[in-house]
């Protein structure tokens, strides 16, 4: 039962997500979306640290998680199609500007 109440407890700041949202599109953000963002960012950040618990566990390492762990976790999602990709790439114009292409 802790480790359940452990999950619940903790969140992602609203105030931040909602800048964050409000800095990738143009579009006018609100309440609902910003919860539910912060629901799936949440979700996924729950599936890395498990993934990095997993990762320690097959190398026979103890302790706390360390950047390499999260970094092998994050590769392994990625290769399970885990990790969103993403909707809009970047490219540079014949100039040398940033453009983006849809």
């Amino acid at each position: 039962m802790s480790r359940y109440e452990s999950f619940r407890r903790p969140a992602l700041q609203k105030t931040n997500m909602k800048k964050l949202l409000v800095s990738t599109g143009s579009q006018k953000i609100y309440s609902p979306m910003t919860i539910v963002v912060c629901g799936i960012a949440k979700m996924f950040v729950g599936e890395l640290v498990e993934t990095a618990r997993f990762v320690m566990k097959e190398r026979k390492e103890s302790g706390p998680t360390r950047p390499c762990h999260s970094r092998e976790a994050y590769r392994r999602l990625k290769l399970e199609g885990k990790v969103p990709k993403r909707s809009v790439t970047k490219a540079l114009s014949v100039d040398g500007t940033q453009a983006h292409i849809w």
